[in-house]
């Protein structure tokens, strides 16, 4: 072997063995189920109905969302058939999606529940600011919103000093993959694109994933990443900001780095991202408020 290669090929090795070691839970049975279905040009809903029914924290969530503020019933929902009637088929797979995913990937509880309030209200404004552009559905925006970083939990189960070091990157100027590169030889967008396609997830989700924080897929001219990934990417970092803002918290290095990129590359100025975050905080202080 050429010695100027052996760094590069060793690099590669550790990264197999390490990723090796790092489990990928698999997609809970009642999930395929559901989503097989769901796929079907002609949706069973009674099949839908039974599947749900028989896992309690499924039934829970539905029944839960469909006696939400957001639907506005006049009589609350008790049956998980009324549920589904009152959320639709979009809705259901969300919330599938996003239950099986906390579900399998657990955790400190702490740490953990904040980590999902980021994700799903990441997920939430990802929908609502494609619903205002063209070349992504809402459904796929929350989707890739919920699971952009799933890499992130399970890195946390594998190496004990992993929420140490997140914690670092958050507060540093440095690209939080490139530390995660260093400390462990891959990251979480790599666990993460592993997850989408072992989840069976679209190809064109998993592989945002895998390229979310590589912000010259913005400028590229190259075809390294088609126009939907970088719009997945683009308005899920858009997201996170205005996310951020409803938080408290402050931006990271990936929006000072790749902001501006990402809203050019979704044709928004400075007034539409000040409506857009306007209309999503008021979506988000609903959401927290129905929560209790």
């Amino acid at each position: 072997m050429d010695n100027a290669t052996q760094p590069a090929e060793i690099g590669r090795q550790l990264a197999e063995d390490i990723l090796k070691s790092i489990h990928i839970p698999p997609c809970p049975a009642v999930v395929v189920a559901l989503l097989e279905e769901t796929r079907r040009p002609e949706v069973d809903f009674s099949k839908l109905v039974k599947l749900i029914s028989g896992d309690v924290s499924l039934a829970a969530s539905m029944l839960k969302t469909a006696n939400s503020p957001f639907f506005a019933l006049r009589h609350k929902v008790d049956s998980v058939h009324q549920a589904v009637s009152v959320l639709g088929l979009k809705n259901i797979v969300q919330i599938v999606m996003g239950s099986a995913l906390h579900q399998a990937l657990g955790g400190d509880k702490v740490t953990m529940e904040r980590y999902w309030d980021r994700s799903n209200f990441t997920a939430v404004v990802a929908s609502q600011i494609a619903a205002r552009l063209h070349g992504v559905s809402r459904e796929d925006a929350y989707t890739f919103g919920l699971f952009h970083d799933c890499g992130i939990p399970i890195l946390m189960q594998r190496f004990p000093d992993y929420k140490q070091k997140l914690a670092a990157a958050n507060n540093s100027s440095e690209m939080v993959i490139a530390i995660e590169d260093e400390s462990y030889a891959t990251n979480h967008a790599v666990v993460g694109n592993m997850l989408a396609r072992n989840w069976s997830l679209p190809a064109h989700i998993a592989e945002a994933i895998l390229v979310h924080h590589d912000r010259s897929i913005f400028t590229r001219s190259d075809g390294c990443a088609t126009p939907v990934v970088c719009t997945l990417a683009a308005i899920t970092l858009v997201a996170e900001h205005i996310v951020a803002s409803f938080l408290a918290m402050p931006d990271d290095a990936e929006w000072h780095t790749g902001g501006q990129g990402a809203l050019d590359y979704l044709g928004l100025n400075a007034e539409d991202l000040a409506d857009i975050t306007e209309d999503a905080l008021a979506e988000l202080e609903e959401i927290r408020s129905y929560r209790g």
